[in-house]
């Protein structure tokens, strides 16, 4: 195949530039022992062998020798070129030379006991920064942590070992036998490294078999694109000629739509055709004619073969093209033939003729011939590509639905702001999805700010990039630095090319960036593409970039919130801090007002981070002091912030800043920092120890005469009490909360915020009691102000209503509080919120229809929150797992559930105890033994008494005459009855007349 000009342009990066390479450090086992006992005639001629087959093999592979020092030496691949199968090449170059260095013999006499020679090498990926090197530094200088890693990876590898880091093989990591996957902590890394022990090539070929060997993704869509393939092949099979070809770019699932057709076309017993299958590689099998000869082989053995099928085999080279025209011509002429090509733009010239003369003769002839091709886009034609665009199907990325339904099914507990955050990165590119849903897997939690996956799949960026125009990367680069989504003026500023300059638009053609839904914008496609990118920029053009493009932001001006996000992001990034900061601080606040919780979280830390890399020298004491008090005030709103959504993260702010203010001496900033602790400490469920930070707060406001704080504190509180189950104590505190609050709810929407939350509280509180008519009265008042606003404190009363709502057995309308919940919730990003109305919502479906679904809801529920840290009123989520799975009768299930429930209750969380205690007893009973069912009952009881619940009291009640234990279920029927029909338990009503129709 011939060079474009724009992979030749890219071939020769200058040096000095970040680069994404593939390291291999490979060392010879035992060399010290060897050179006390060899001469140093016999050693040095063994260096020299050594030193032949790293300079044969290492080229072959695609490798460049960096350094040979001794008997070591590091070689990097992806210089001066990137190739997404850097990593393969660097793990088959390892592979061929331990097998060589296997057979090679050291000069002169050995030890009896010499067991040979043997290497040890480790194999690594990363941004390297490629300077030009000297006789002291080897050919290649190259800068950072990825050739360290690499040589301590070769450290931590035994006698002729080959270890491989997950981030350098990823998915390639299948074209290999290895061992299971572990974790290694190496000297001067902070963070365990994943890598694999690799033994041999594994039998595949095709980065489809990789994929397969792997774990396929979840095959979502395609619905068009497989209809228009069957089209075809009807066509087809009535006698006609087609070549169909599917264009996409890498990971978009050519080949595994493919896949899906080949095997329904298989299937097809009423409509015989012959399939045969043929790829193209850039590496390894490059013999010409590959795709074809791929096809010969598996023909290999064909019955009733046809004589071209000898001539096709025993063919001299030159001649080998005609023989398989031959041979597939007279295939047709007997039935109907599927020939399969996949990437096409790998293909060699012989190849590329030979399916063109196939095509023709075909024709020609009027052979039922489908050939099926896919390639990427190469931006320029294929040589001799296919001339009919109605025979070119240009797939694209999954729709948001579908990627949804991607992610769902890769990772079906993962809470929905994650999935959010995956399918905004991947862009619909189902590779992307698949990675970054491992990545999210692995690390448990969401993915880090310009997290782009593996090196490897950086690799395939970036080997794309290289492919460019010069003109054309550098504009993606620069597109990079702005962001994911790029203001035309913006680019026509620091380009000069606006959205129609053929350079741009190329782009677009190249799958880089588009036009964004937003007149006079562009994003890239990809999230991921635009992170690997910005990585590999070299450091001081990206902070000359960010300083000019900030420049230019303030120049032009905006909407403040945005501009404020906009100018932080970019002053932190040219290390600008005061800037930085200032901005950060500005955009957190805006965000706080608006109640975008998750954007106000962001922008608050990335103040208090810019706070700390401020230049502290020469600061005075003033000054330090300044600077502290205001770290102090920036981590009280993010505690404002965190209320709805918090976590350990949050807390362990809180903490520092109560350490600063306990230094800083000011009573006042003492007591607001108390405060907020003990406010986050109640959003994660630490009831004692909040409860100990609101007093310290009362008490030190009290000293330093903080009327304003004194006004809120009853309310905290009185809703960490609340949540203590201690409601004697709680309800006093709240009143006296909303009577002040009331008085300022019309001063300021913090103070009605803070009305509203309290009378929240109050309603549950009433509701848990039995109070149902005066819950929902008090609700009412709650919401008024925000019913409909979207607003955080909308999506938590909307949570409780729903709470009360299932106590009182009106499943319809706690499913509909539930929801609203949920949407506001994951609207504000709330997980909190977010995840109490999904759960609740399930549990309402459980009990209204008996939802298969509910008990996976709930478990989802409980999962998105796990990551937190947080446990407030996780005892409802226990509890209703709890009900479901004893109902169920799986018992092994329930008892967890009922465990954790009880465990959340010795940390004062008792709102899912008592329905813990009955699905326990319910499970002894089915069991036949009454005496621990009976137990379990009065424990029930009182969990329920604690909180002085009317309701869980007549509930217990009907369990108890459900059950019937002894002859005291009929009291406890009539006494459920008649508490049901007094707090208008509706749902309970129904269940009460069920359990009393059955026989006894």
């Amino acid at each position: 195949m011939t060079e474009s000009p724009a992979s030749h342009a890219a071939s020769a990066p200058a040096l000095g530039q970040r680069r994404l390479l593939t390291l291999l450090f490979v060392d010879l086992s035992g060399s010290t022992a060897m050179a006390e006992w060899m001469e140093a005639e016999h050693y040095a001629a063994m260096l020299a062998g050594l030193r032949t087959l790293y300079e044969r093999i290492v080229p072959h592979h695609g490798g460049v020798i960096a350094r040979i020092q001794g008997d070591g030496m590091l070689a990097l691949f992806g210089h001066p070129e990137v190739r997404e199968d850097d990593g393969r090449r660097a793990t088959e170059a390892a592979l061929e030379l331990h097998a060589a260095v296997r057979e090679l013999l050291p000069p002169g006499p050995r030890p009896a006991d010499f067991p040979g020679l043997a290497l040890h090498s480790g194999i690594h990926a990363g941004i390297v920064l490629v300077n030009e090197g000297d006789q002291m530094r080897g050919r290649f200088e190259l800068l950072g942590n990825a050739p360290n890693i690499a040589a301590r990876l070769s450290e931590a590898a035994k006698r002729d070992e080959i270890i491989a880091s997950e981030e350098s093989l990823g998915l390639q990591s299948q074209f290999f036998e290895t061992g299971p996957r572990f974790s290694l902590q190496l000297r001067g890394r902070a963070t365990p490294l994943a890598a694999y022990r690799v033994h041999g090539r594994a039998a595949i070929g095709r980065r489809f078999e990789a994929s397969m060997r792997r774990g396929l993704a979840p095959f979502v869509g395609r619905g068009a694109e497989l209809a228009a393939l069957e089209a075809a092949l009807a066509r087809t099979l009535a006698g006609h000629t087609l070549w169909l070809g599917i264009r996409a770019g890498a990971g978009v699932g050519k080949t595994r739509l493919i896949e899906k057709f080949l095997r329904h076309a298989e299937d097809q017993a009423d409509r015989p055709c012959r399939i045969h299958r043929g790829y193209c590689e850039s590496y390894l099998s490059a013999e010409p004619l590959q795709p074809f000869l791929q096809m010969l082989r598996a023909l290999d053995g064909l019955e009733d073969a046809p004589p071209e099928l000898f001539a096709a085999q025993h063919s001299a080279p030159g001649q080998r093209a005609d023989a398989l025209l031959a041979l597939l011509l007279a295939l047709a002429r007997r039935t109907p033939q599927l020939v399969c090509i996949d990437d096409l733009q790998w293909a060699d010239d012989a190849s590329l003729r030979l399916l063109h003369r196939l095509r023709a003769a075909a024709q020609a002839q009027g052979l039922a011939l489908l050939l099926l091709s896919a390639s990427r886009p190469t931006g320029e034609p294929l040589p001799g590509a296919h001339d009919d665009p109605a025979q070119l199907i240009e797939l694209p990325p999954l729709s948001e639905t579908e990627a949804a339904r991607a992610v769902q099914q890769l990772l079906p507990q993962i809470d929905p702001f994650i999935a959010a955050e995956v399918q905004r990165h991947a862009g619909g590119n189902p590779l992307f999805i698949e990675e970054l849903c491992h990545a999210a897997a692995d690390a448990g939690e969401g993915l880090a700010e310009g997290q782009s996956g593996s090196a490897w799949l950086a690799a395939l960026v970036e080997s794309r990039v290289d492919r460019l125009a010069p003109e054309q990367a550098r504009l993606v680069r620069i597109a990079a630095v702005i962001g994911n989504v790029i203001p035309v003026w913006l680019l026509e500023i620091l380009t000069g090319y606006g959205e129609q300059h053929p350079a741009v638009r190329a782009l677009a053609a190249q799958d880089f960036i588009f036009p964004d839904q937003r007149p006079g914008h562009l994003r890239f496609k990809h999230g991921i593409t635009r992170d690997v990118v910005y990585e590999a920029t070299g450091l001081h053009e990206r902070q000359a970039l960010h300083r000019h493009i900030s420049v230019a932001l303030a120049a032009r001006g905006g909407r403040e919130s945005q501009l404020h996000e906009q100018l932080a992001y970019h002053d932190a990034a040219a290390n600008d801090w005061p800037a930085a900061a200032r901005h950060a601080e500005a955009a957190g606040d805006q965000a706080l007002a608006a109640s975008a919780l998750d954007r106000a979280k962001k922008q608050f830390r990335a103040a208090l981070a810019a706070l700390e890399f401020m230049q502290r020298a020469g600061e005075g004491e003033d000054q330090a002091r300044q600077r502290r008090r205001r770290w102090v005030g920036i981590a009280q709103r993010l505690g404002m912030a965190c209320v709805f959504d918090a976590s350990q993260d949050d807390l362990r702010v809180l903490r520092h800043a109560a350490e600063l203010a306990r230094a800083d001496g000011d009573a006042n900033l003492v007591a607001r920092t108390e405060y907020w602790l003990a406010y986050v400490g109640y959003a994660l469920g630490e009831t004692r120890d909040s409860l100990r930070h609101a007093r310290a707060a009362v008490q030190t406001a009290q000293g330093c005469g903080d009327t304003a704080l004194l006004a809120q504190l009853p309310g905290t509180v009185g809703q960490l009490q609340a949540a203590a189950a201690d409601y004697a104590s709680a309800l006093p505190m709240l009143d006296l909360a909303i009577g002040r609050q009331r008085e300022r709810a019309s001063k300021s929407a913090v103070n009605q915020i803070g009305l509203s939350f309290s009378l929240c509280c109050r309603a549950y509180v009433l509701g848990d009691q039995g109070h149902f008519q005066r819950a929902h009265e008090v609700f009412a008042e709650a919401l008024a102000p925000f019913d409909g606003s979207s607003h955080a404190v909308e999506a938590s009363i909307q949570g409780w209503r729903a709470a009360v709502l299932l106590w009182q057995g009106r499943w319809a309308e706690a499913r509909e509080a539930a929801a609203v919940a949920h949407r506001v919730g994951a609207q504000v990003r709330s997980m909190f919120t977010c995840a109490m109305g999904h759960a609740a919502g399930a549990y309402g479906a459980w009990m209204q229809e008996h939802d298969p679904a509910a008990r996976q809801h709930i478990l989802d529920a409980t999962a998105w929150l796990a990551p937190r840290g947080g446990g407030l009123y996780s005892s409802f989520q226990h509890g209703w797992l709890a009900d479901i799975l004893s109902d169920q009768g799986d018992a092994g299930a329930a008892r967890q559930h009922v465990a954790l429930a009880l465990k959340r209750g010795r940390q004062h969380d008792w709102v899912g105890g008592a329905m813990a205690y009955r699905a326990a007893a319910r499970l002894a009973a089915r069991m036949g033994d009454t005496a621990r069912a009976q137990r379990y009952l009065a424990l029930a009881r009182s969990a329920g008494e604690r909180r002085n619940s009317a309701h869980e009291a007549a509930v217990t009640a009907l369990l108890e005459a459900e059950l019937k234990l002894d002859d005291g279920w009929r009291a406890a029927r009539d006494r459920a009855n008649a508490e049901f029909e007094r707090m208008g338990m509706s749902g309970f009503v129904e269940r009460a007349l069920l359990a009393a129709t059955r026989p006894e």
